[in-house]
């Protein structure tokens, strides 16, 4: 979480706390919420400054602590008990942490399971979200097979079907991790046929095998196989960009915004940078690259219509 977002939640909770524990200290105060001293009065500062709309004197919270400082709630306004969610938000987050259930890696899911029913609870008709699904067309067992050639370092033998041309191919893949992106499961890692690290949709991959162990050297060599490079034109808007992609030789041309090169490995992780920037970046060469990131648009064009 930000430190912005850190420190409204901390608000939020903080007056309840302090109704509940009246005439603490500051420097209680500060040590039960781990902070500075000097950061709880801030936070004391801005409190007695919020309030509801018209901001008039009987419309702010008021606390008094600066006398003695020993704090005292002496008008919480609405924030005498921390702020309940509402339906809606119940269920973003019943979506968000079922999502999270069928990503692989280490998660705790006996927690994940606990705190959905709590939510389940609260929303008052458990019954009827037990039946509101995820739908993300991945099989469990797939997702099993994967979770366990990533944690024990072996190939995967998966069954692949290509969204381009609906070709069905088998593939070994040495997996690398999955990455969700745009609410779709990827899993990156290098390919044999392809000879080069590929990205895969998980909801195409049909079926997956555990393969052998991934020891020698040589395939270890091959998951750090040198990225390939394309050269793009990025618009000044989105500078931002410069700093968080790997981009190198950067040209400035003036109103025309910006030429650089851009480190991939592969095709479609550039494809997907490319559309994230809607339009603010395109791609120059190599002609292969251009190709698959134009076709790359169409397709999520098609998936609108």
């Amino acid at each position: 979480m930000s430190d912005s977002g850190t420190r409204l939640s901390r608000l939020m909770t903080m007056v309840p706390w302090l109704l509940t524990h009246d005439g603490v200290s500051v420097e209680e105060a500060a040590e039960h919420f781990g902070i500075s001293v000097q950061q709880c009065e801030k936070d004391l500062w801005l409190l007695v400054v919020c309030g509801l709309p018209g901001h008039g004197p009987d419309q702010l919270v008021d606390i008094q602590f600066w006398d003695d400082g020993r704090i005292h709630v002496i008008d919480p306004q609405t924030l005498d008990r921390p702020l309940r969610l509402s339906g809606d938000e119940i269920m973003s987050l019943l979506v968000a942490l079922r999502f999270l259930l069928q990503v692989p890696g280490a998660h705790d899911r006996a927690t994940l399971h606990r705190v959905i029913s709590r939510l389940e609870t609260a929303l008052g008709a458990p019954q009827a979200s037990a039946g509101f699904a995820v739908e993300s067309g991945v099989t469990a067992s797939v997702l099993e097979v994967i979770e366990r050639a990533i944690a024990d370092q072996r190939t995967l033998h998966i069954v692949y079907a290509a969204r381009t041309d609906d070709a069905v191919t088998d593939r070994v893949v040495h997996p690398k991790e999955v990455i969700t992106t745009e609410g779709r499961l990827y899993l990156s890692g290098y390919c044999q046929r392809a000879e080069a690290n590929r990205t895969f949709r998980v909801d195409r991959i049909l079926s997956a095998e555990l393969g052998e162990q991934l020891t020698s050297p040589a395939q270890e060599e091959t998951l750090a196989a040198e990225p390939l490079i394309a050269r793009v034109r990025l618009a000044r808007s989105s500078r931002w960009a410069l700093d968080v992609y790997p981009f190198t030789s950067i040209q400035d041309r003036s109103d025309d915004g910006f030429e650089a090169d851009l480190a991939y490995q592969d095709l479609e992780w550039l494809s997907r940078v490319v559309l994230s920037l809607a339009g603010k970046m395109q791609v120059l060469s190599p002609e292969q690259a251009r190709v698959r990131v134009a076709d790359a648009a169409l397709e999520s064009l098609a998936s609108y219509s």
